[in-house]
C-alpha cells in the first residue's frame, strides 16, 4: 500500500520547490543585465590639445617686459636693381601674311589686267596666312645688380632672452552615467615636451662695414632673316662681401676683424675696458761695470707705467706676472633639464698670472728659459720681441656667471557654452581660468555643454647672478713673438706662435673646477608667450535608455519573486 506523505513534511518540502524555480530566473535575467552593461560600457573618452608651441624674444633677463634693444644703420655708397644696358641691334619684324593660293584666282587677275573683259566672275581666291620673318642683326644686353659703399650701424642689448616651450593637456571626459547636476573632475594633466633659452648679456656695439655686392647677367641674341633667332643668357660671377672695418665694444677697438687666414684676426686692437698689465724685469747693458743693470717695468697695451730699468735700450725682459681684466660677455643656449627649461654661461672678469719660468729665472733657481728684446720703447711707440723655449703661467681665474631656470605652469581659460555649476564657487558660471592641472569639479545644468579653452603661460624665470673662481695652468714650448706697437695698436703683429699650436696640442697644464658663488637671484614672471585657442570638447549627459529599463524591470521581477516565494511560508 503506498503511503501518503502528511502535512507537515508536504509544507516543509514546499518552499524548495518555489524557491528554486525563481532564483534561477533572477540569475538569467541578472546575467543578461550584466551582458548588457558589458556591451554598451566603453572606455572613457580623453581630450588630448596634441602639441602646443610658445615662444617669446626680446624680453629683458632682469625684470618682466621687453629689453631695450636698438639697433640702426646708414648705408653710403650706390645701390642699384636690374640696370641694363647694351649695344648692337636688330632690325626687321616678324609678320603674317595673307597670300592668294588659287591659280584660277591669279589667271582672272592676269585676264583682267591685260584684256579686261571676257574674264568672267572674280573666283574664290583661297588664301593662306603665312609667317615672314625679316629679323636680321645681333645684340647683347648687359643687366646689373650691386651695393657698393660703407655701412654705419649700432646695436645696443639691455640683457635680453629668447625662449621656446612646448607642452601639451590632455582630460577625461566622463562617462555615459553622468547625470544632470552631478559634478565630475576632468583629471587634466600638463606635459613639458621641449624647450629652450638663449640670453645675452648686455652689450653695445658699433660698427663701419665695407659691402661689394654684385650680381649680373649677359644676354646674347642673334637674326638672320627667313632663318630666326638664336638667344641665350649667361650669369655673371657674384660677388657677396661684407667686410667689418672698424669694430667698437666696451672691451677693445678693432680694427679689421675677421680676415682670412693666415691674416691677423684682428688686424690691429687698441684694448679699452679690456686692459692687461704687465710686470717684467729688466737687464740694460752698459758700457761701464757691472756691464748689466737690473731693474722691473710694468706696462700696458697703451705703454710703459713704471720703468725702474737705467734710459737706454735695446735691453732684455723677462716676464714675471700679468693681470687682465675686461667687461665680461655672456652668452648661454640651453634646453630641456627634467621639468625645467635651463640655459648657463660664463665669461672671464679677471685673469692673473704668474709667469713660474720667469720668476724661477729671476731668483737665480733656473737659466733664463725665455728672455724679450725691446729694440725702441717711448711713449706710445715700442718694437720688440719675445722667445721662450718653455713658457710656464698659472694664476686664478675669476668669471662672472649667469645661470637661468625657465618654469612654466599651463594656464588656461574655459569658456561655457551654457552656464554650469564650479565646485566651491557660487551660482552658475559662464567662465573658469586658472592652472590646468587644478581644474575644480563642474556639474552640468543642460544637457550639452561645449568648453572652450584658451591655453598661456605662467613662465616663472629665475635668473641667478654669481661669480666662479678657478685655478688653471699653461705650458707652451718653443714660443715665439714680434710685434711694433704704437699708440697702443698693433701695427705689425707676428704670433705669439708655439710648437703646441703647430702640432695642433693644447697648451693646458692644468684646470681646477672652479667654485660658484651666487651673489643674488632675480625670480620673474616671464612674459611675450601669447595665448593658443585650442579645439573645444563637449559633453553631454545622455536620455534614459534601454539599460535603464532594463534594471528597472529586473528590480520588478526581483520583487515580484520574493513576494511569491513568501506565500507558502505562510500557508505553512
Amino acid at each position: 500500500m503506498r503511503t501518503q506523505p502528511d502535512s507537515k513534511s508536504v509544507a516543509a518540502e514546499q518552499p524548495a520547490i518555489f524557491t528554486k524555480r525563481p532564483l534561477s530566473r533572477l540569475k538569467f535575467l541578472a546575467l543578461s543585465a550584466l551582458f548588457l552593461i558589458a556591451g554598451t560600457a566603453s572606455a572613457a573618452p580623453i581630450y588630448d590639445t596634441g602639441q602646443l608651441n610658445f615662444s617669446t624674444s626680446g624680453q629683458s633677463m632682469w625684470a618682466p617686459g621687453g629689453a631695450i634693444q636698438f639697433e640702426d644703420s646708414i648705408f653710403v655708397g650706390a645701390e642699384w636693381n636690374n640696370l641694363g644696358t647694351g649695344f648692337g641691334g636688330i632690325i626687321g619684324n616678324l609678320s603674317t601674311t595673307t597670300i592668294n593660293t588659287n591659280p584660277l584666282w591669279w589667271a582672272w587677275r592676269a585676264c583682267k589686267a591685260t584684256i579686261n573683259f571676257l574674264c568672267g566672275s572674280e573666283p574664290n581666291p583661297g588664301a593662306v596666312n603665312t609667317v615672314l620673318d625679316t629679323r636680321t642683326g645681333a645684340r647683347i644686353d648687359l643687366t646689373t645688380s650691386g651695393k657698393l659703399g660703407l655701412e654705419f650701424g649700432y646695436t645696443v642689448d639691455s640683457g635680453s632672452i629668447d625662449a621656446l616651450a612646448d607642452l601639451s593637456a590632455t582630460a577625461v571626459l566622463p562617462d555615459a552615467n553622468l547625470l544632470l547636476g552631478e559634478f565630475f573632475n576632468l583629471n587634466p594633466t600638463s606635459l613639458l615636451i621641449d624647450g629652450s633659452i638663449t640670453t645675452q648679456s648686455p652689450k653695445a656695439e658699433a660698427y663701419i662695414n665695407a659691402i661689394a655686392k654684385l650680381s649680373g647677367s649677359v644676354t646674347a641674341k642673334a637674326c638672320l632673316i627667313l632663318s630666326g633667332c638664336a638667344e641665350g643668357t649667361l650669369n655673371l660671377p657674384t660677388v657677396d662681401v661684407e667686410q667689418p672695418i672698424l669694430v667698437v665694444d666696451p672691451n677693445s677697438l678693432q680694427i679689421l676683424p675677421g680676415l682670412p687666414a693666415p691674416l691677423p684676426d684682428p688686424l690691429a686692437e687698441i684694448a679699452l675696458l679690456n686692459q692687461e698689465v704687465t710686470l717684467s724685469g729688466t737687464l740694460t747693458p752698459t758700457p761701464n761695470p757691472p756691464f748689466v743693470l737690473p731693474g722691473f717695468k710694468v706696462s700696458t697695451a697703451l705703454g710703459t707705467i713704471v720703468d725702474t730699468s737705467p734710459t737706454g735700450t735695446p735691453e732684455f725682459e723677462v716676464d714675471l706676472a700679468s693681470i687682465e681684466v675686461q667687461a665680461p660677455d655672456i652668452s648661454t643656449s640651453g634646453g630641456l633639464d627634467g621639468n625645467l627649461i635651463k640655459s648657463s654661461g660664463r665669461d672671464d672678469f679677471l685673469l692673473a698670472r704668474l709667469d713660474i719660468d720667469g720668476v724661477a729665472t729671476m731668483a737665480g733657481a733656473f737659466p733664463p728659459l725665455g728672455i724679450g728684446l725691446t729694440l725702441i720703447d717711448i711713449p706710445g711707440f715700442k718694437v720688440g720681441a719675445q722667445f721662450d723655449a718653455l713658457d710656464v703661467d698659472a694664476g686664478p681665474d675669476l668669471g662672472i656667471t649667469q645661470d637661468f631656470e625657465l618654469d612654466p605652469t599651463l594656464m588656461v581659460r574655459l569658456d561655457f557654452s551654457a552656464p554650469l555649476m564650479i565646485d566651491g564657487m557660487f551660482g552658475p558660471q559662464m567662465f573658469w581660468e586658472g592652472a590646468w592641472d587644478v581644474l575644480p569639479n563642474f556639474a552640468l545644468l543642460e544637457k550639452t555643454t561645449t568648453f572652450a579653452p584658451t591655453f598661456w603661460l605662467d613662465a616663472a624665470l629665475t635668473n641667478t647672478l654669481g661669480i666662479d673662481l678657478g685655478l688653471s695652468g699653461t705650458m707652451d714650448f718653443f714660443k715665439f713673438g714680434a710685434g711694433v706697437t704704437v699708440a697702443g695698436i698693433d701695427l705689425l703683429s707676428i704670433g705669439p706662435i708655439s710648437l703646441n699650436s703647430l702640432l695642433g696640442l693644447s697648451n693646458e697644464l692644468f684646470s681646477t673646477p672652479k667654485l660658484r658663488i651666487p651673489i643674488y637671484d632675480i625670480p620673474f614672471t616671464l612674459g611675450g608667450f601669447g595665448e593658443i585657442q585650442a579645439a573645444a570638447f563637449t559633453i553631454t549627459v545622455p536620455e534614459p535608455g534601454t539599460l535603464l529599463l532594463l534594471l528597472t524591470g529586473l528590480g520588478y521581477v526581483v520583487v515580484f519573486q520574493r513576494r511569491k516565494s513568501f506565500v507558502p511560508r505562510m500557508l505553512s
